[in-house]
């Protein structure tokens, strides 16, 4: 039994339940260590002391066709960001209000940020220089959509080997287009509806996205932001993706702000005793003992905190 619906039932005009925020790796497997990337250069016909003249070749031609697509699509060039601790989902949002974009590609964004990548190395033993991984940092390039399915979305890409690439999607953004689709008026706040039409049809199409076809949908971004894939690799190496992180949320929508802030205080003090340390360890991957206690091995450091909004408040418990 749903309590808090039993308990609220009367007052609470709809509930939706599904994905929130989902987010898939995509990784070229047969290059991703640097004894596969040694047996794929070769094969390239690509000498080890010329990889560093190979690899800045093939980003630069990443970028370069980036820089045409956004100028086709959105008419703005690659926009540099000096420090990965900018928030780049918010320079999307503002660009996509200025410039009116209701559909498509907003704008694509780039920045040097922390890779796994390869450099050749001169290795005493053999001779000549051999293919090594390494920690490094790259041009990561940033494609922020308000995508006609799926609603507001970034694709990033790694422009040096092994071409890693991050898909970032929202379920509710989803439901979103979807609902404008079905013609179903709903009010959306940020990424809180605050009320929709019709729940049921809501909740069946939260329902429906489990049922995607994931591999399909994901390598259909990869002809826009990655076109010289096959030029590249060639036709026999394709993405391997992995759900790398997922949100599933449940939304109760209360009639309006003034009947629910009457309960406010009191769910808020329910939902803060409830956090208990177990739950939030279990939660966070830590072993934890029959009696609720920490596992030995957990060695956690556990903090709550309640946090107040513009328009709401979070209770959080953090694993620090």
């Amino acid at each position: 039994m749903d309590t808090l619906l039993h308990r609220f039932n009367g007052i609470i005009k709809g509930v939706i339940e599904g994905f929130d925020r989902i987010v898939f790796k995509g990784m070229l497997k047969p290059i991703s260590y640097q004894e596969g990337m040694q047996s794929f250069i070769r094969r390239q016909g690509v000498l080890n002391k010329n990889y560093k003249d190979w690899i800045t070749s093939q980003s630069e031609a990443i970028i370069k066709a980036a820089e045409e697509y956004t100028m086709k699509q959105c008419g703005n060039k690659i926009k540099y960001i000096s420090s990965c601790n900018i928030r780049k989902e918010s320079m999307a949002h503002q660009q996509q209000k200025e410039s009116g974009i209701k559909n498509g590609l907003i704008g694509v964004w780039s920045c040097v940020e922390s890779c796994k990548t390869f450099k050749a190395v001169y290795d005493k033993t053999a001779g000549f220089p051999q293919i090594r991984s390494e920690n490094s940092r790259c041009k990561h390039l940033y494609f922020y959509y308000d995508h006609e399915e799926l609603g507001f979305m970034s694709v990033r890409l790694q422009t040096w080997a092994p071409f890693e690439v991050q898909i970032a999607l929202n379920g509710r953004e989803w439901l979103r287009r979807q609902l404008e689709k079905e013609n179903i008026s709903c009010i959306l706040q940020g990424n809180k509806f605050l009320h929709i039409e019709d729940y049921m049809i809501a909740q069946k199409i939260l329902n429906d996205q489990l049922n995607t076809r994931w591999e399909n949908l994901l390598t259909s971004f990869l002809q826009n932001v990655f076109p010289s894939m096959s030029k590249i690799l060639g036709d026999e190496i394709s993405y391997t993706w992995t759900l790398w992180q997922s949100e599933w949320a449940k939304d109760y929508i209360f009639k309006d702000p003034e009947t629910l802030n009457k309960h406010m205080n009191h769910l808020l003090h329910y939902a803060f005793i409830t956090g208990t340390s177990d739950r939030v360890l279990r939660y966070m991957g830590h072993p934890v003992r029959e009696d609720g206690q920490p596992h030995h091995r957990a060695n956690p450091e556990l903090m709550s905190r309640v946090n107040k909004w513009y328009d709401g408040a979070r209770i959080s418990s953090t694993d620090e």
